[in-house]
């Protein structure tokens, strides 16, 4: 055992020999950290700044972009009480034309809502169309700038009506 701890002696003093060394011993970098705070610190406010711009031109473009058109059924809206959510889309199509609205959009949402496909996408569909399509439920929809009218037909798996025809049978 004595043996062993000498021969662990003299391997230790080995070592330490070789092993290079100073007087002093090793200095922290305590200035570079001090100077990465500083310069975080600095840059906060700007950083700030420029997310502050950022959303504040964010808000303005979204508020130009983004238009709203009454309803074409609200109150006091060419086809108020006419009731387009009860007719089928040639019917309501028909209905437009009365009323001299030539030019139709019908957006057709279609597909089943509860079924996803391979990539986890929603397995449903949205398609313009200018032609209405022969079936499905009528979401009366907007008058737009220029005096078109876009019309949304819900033919999705499951769907039932809205407004006064709600829940009756798909025309």
């Amino acid at each position: 055992m004595i043996d062993d701890d000498l021969d662990l002696s003299t391997r230790l003093a080995a070592l330490e020999a070789r092993a290079p060394a100073s007087g002093t011993p090793p200095a922290l970098p305590v200035v570079r950290r001090r100077r990465r705070f500083a310069v975080s610190m600095a840059m906060a406010p700007a950083l700030v700044l420029a997310l502050v711009a950022t959303s504040a031109t964010g808000a303005v473009v979204v508020a130009n972009l983004v238009q709203g058109y009454p309803g074409i059924q609200n109150p006091g809206q060419p086809m108020a009480g006419v009731h387009l959510e009860c007719m089928s889309p040639p019917e309501a199509a028909a209905a437009l034309a009365a009323h001299g609205f030539t030019t139709v959009v019908w957006q057709v949402e279609g597909g089943d809502p509860n079924r996803k496909l391979a990539n986890g996408q929603d397995a449903t569909t949205s398609v313009h169309q200018t032609v209405p399509p022969e079936h499905g439920y009528v979401i009366p929809g907007s008058v737009l700038a220029d005096g078109s009218v876009i019309m949304v037909v819900d033919q999705r798996v499951g769907t039932t009506g809205v407004g006064d025809c709600f829940g009756q049978p798909m025309p």
